[in-house]
């Protein structure tokens, strides 16, 4: 049996500057992929733990979510770099429950058909 490794070899480093500009304390983190890919989900970890450290204000990992600079999402499950070029910028957003803003409203009831 041949096992599958998840891990990818890279051949030079790559790095990504994560952003999160969503609330203040702003903050960028500098990231550098090198020899193995890293999983996003892993990066979103240690960016938040950076973010908590650097600014004191909590960050939790489990509720971020990146995109790159075209605000296309990048799955958690990504391998980076996937594809981004070095000096790339990545942007880190927060998950939350919908506000009554953007919270789907009940739709009125369609009125009854003359009888």
């Amino acid at each position: 049996r041949h096992q599958v490794s998840e891990r990818m070899t890279l051949t030079a480093d790559t790095t990504l500057y994560l952003h999160y500009e969503e609330s203040s304390p702003e903050f960028t983190m500098k990231c550098t992929v090198g020899g193995e890919a890293l999983g996003a989900a892993a990066v979103l970890e240690r960016f938040a733990h950076a973010y908590s450290k650097q600014t004191g204000s909590p960050l939790a990992p489990g509720g971020l979510h990146l995109r790159d600079s075209r605000g296309a999402a990048i799955a958690c499950g990504a391998l980076l770099p996937c594809g981004l070029s070095n000096g790339a910028d990545l942007f880190v957003s927060v998950e939350g429950p919908p506000t009554a803003d953007t919270a789907p409203q009940p739709q009125a009831a369609a009125p009854a058909p003359p009888a």
